[in-house]
């Protein structure tokens, strides 16, 4: 009963959100421990990089895009945390978020939230083969240097899509 009790404590402390909202260095260590509290980790400032380069695109062409994440829980901390910043709902095509569909289906320009190069290979290939115009806007980082999912991503600004916006996200949607 004792060690039930004991081992429920420290596995509770590990995959569920107990913990008090501590400064990102104070966890960091965590994530050795557990992928799942590191993945938060630099959430803050990945939802400030990306408002940058959305609010640094001109009005114009802002009204014809989407924001893009190849990761469902960078979607959702877009969401939550950029709620009441001015960005938009971002779209993702990762598990079931592909199934609510590509934002705005007739877009032109797509800011592409994407993870570190170790996470999804071949990425920025995969952007170029379905936009003219690819570039890098932004690079995402933690401030702990905590080596996460987005750690040596990018968010890129993809203009001239090759074929409709909508008509691509069937293409884009993945499951790993």
């Amino acid at each position: 009963m004792v060690a039930t009790a004991i081992s429920t404590a420290v596995f509770a402390v590990i995959v569920l959100p107990v913990l008090p909202v501590l400064p990102s260095s104070d966890v960091g260590w965590t994530y050795g421990v557990s992928t799942n509290s590191g993945e938060s980790l630099g959430r803050p400032q990945l939802v400030g990089t990306v408002r940058q380069v959305w609010t640094g695109l001109p009005a114009r062409q802002r009204a014809n895009a989407v924001i893009f994440t190849a990761d469902y829980g960078e979607a959702g901390a877009l969401d939550e945390l950029g709620r009441g910043t001015g960005l938009p709902t971002a779209v993702s095509s990762h598990h079931t978020d592909g199934w609510w569909g590509p934002g705005h289906p007739h877009a032109t320009t797509v800011v592409a939230v994407a993870p570190g190069p170790g996470r999804m290979p071949g990425y920025e290939d995969d952007l170029r083969r379905n936009f003219r115009h690819v570039r890098v806007a932004a690079a995402l980082l933690n401030p702990d240097g905590v080596r996460n999912v987005e750690w040596g991503g990018h968010v890129y600004v993809c203009t001239g899509p090759r074929r409709p916006w909508g008509g691509m996200w069937r293409d884009l949607r993945n499951y790993t």
